[in-house]
């Protein structure tokens, strides 16, 4: 294959996984929080209970992480030990402690939360792992030599909006931990098991990766497994098989998921009413949209909708 024609090809597909993602991304409403910045001391360990999605930079010196397993789960607990320089980002809140790896200098750390407005958050979460460690060598294996430069540079951002502040400085951070949230999924696609399933690995199967772009493309279309192999010049056996194994539940299935995290964007955001949502999302009825709600979500339309409408009065 000529190079630019390859070239033309990977950016195309480039092109595909970034709106896949995008869409996700701007459905979930990511919101980040700075909760902590300074010198972790010796001998007096912080401690973080389970409930929120946090992140730790680490600066100075090596830090001891000691990561609890999620609720119901019988396992011991995760030790880590997290280098100068090194990014560790807990996305579905385990309970954690974290204490200095040794007596000398102290070791400082820059802390935050991450938070999600809508529904989908849970989604996104769901597809990555408990843990994320961002790790210089892994980064430099994974040919992003500047990695470490522009984690240190971004967190050195972080700090001067923390210690100077001024007016903008509160979206500035914001926006500064969504660039780090979005950084470290992009880094641990990058390095993540070939065999391991989930939308968002799914992403680098170039096959799946256009079954997924086509769905997110034309969500309300009368979409069937057929329907979908027919625009992929596949077998409908073969792209089902394929689907499955990378995301871990079928094409109509994972159809069915993003329909409904699309209607409760619409029912949080707009004066539609529910059988308008149902259209504008693929559904023949308001009462099929209804179903397919209660199920996913475990509430209706109408409770999902009075339920986001007080969390934003709440929030003013």
């Amino acid at each position: 294959m000529p190079r630019r024609h390859s070239a033309r090809t990977a950016a195309a597909f480039a092109s595909l996984q970034d709106e896949v993602f995008f869409d996700a991304f701007r459905l979930a409403r990511v919101h980040g929080e700075l909760l902590r910045e300074g010198p972790l001391r010796v001998g007096a360990p912080l401690r973080y209970a389970d409930g929120r999605a946090m992140f730790h930079f680490v600066r100075g010196a090596a830090c001891e992480f000691s990561i609890e397993p999620a609720a119901g789960e019988r396992a011991r607990a995760t030790r880590l030990r997290v280098q100068p320089g090194e990014l560790l980002i807990l996305p579905h809140g385990n309970a954690h402690r974290i204490e200095a790896a040794a007596r000398g200098r102290a070791p400082e750390l820059t802390s935050g939360a991450f938070g999600f407005e809508a529904m989908s958050g849970a989604a996104l979460m769901r597809a990555l792992p408990e843990v994320l460690h961002a790790r210089t060598a892994a980064c430099e294996q994974a040919g992003a030599s500047e990695a470490a430069q522009w984690l240190a540079l971004t967190f050195e951002a972080m700090r001067k909006e923390t210690r100077e502040p001024s007016i903008g400085s509160r979206i500035m951070l914001a926006r500064l931990i969504d660039m780090v949230f979005i950084w470290s999924v992009r880094h641990w696609l990058a390095s993540a098991p070939p065999r391991q399933s989930g939308w968002l690995t799914a992403l680098r199967d170039p096959l799946v990766g256009r079954a997924l772009a086509l769905l997110h493309a034309e969500p309300a279309r009368a979409w069937s497994v057929q329907t979908l192999a027919s625009r992929l010049h596949q077998s409908r056996s073969s792209l089902g098989q394929r689907f499955a194994r990378a995301v871990g539940e079928p094409p109509m299935r994972y159809l069915g998921r993003w329909r409904m995290q699309l209607a409760a964007d619409l029912l949080a955001r707009t004066e539609l009413l529910v059988a308008q949502v149902a259209e504008r999302v693929g559904y023949a009825s308001e009462a099929a949209l209804a179903r397919g709600f209660r199920r996913e979500f475990g509430v209706s339309p109408s409770q999902y909708r009075a339920q986001a409408s007080e969390r934003v009065e709440g929030a003013a």
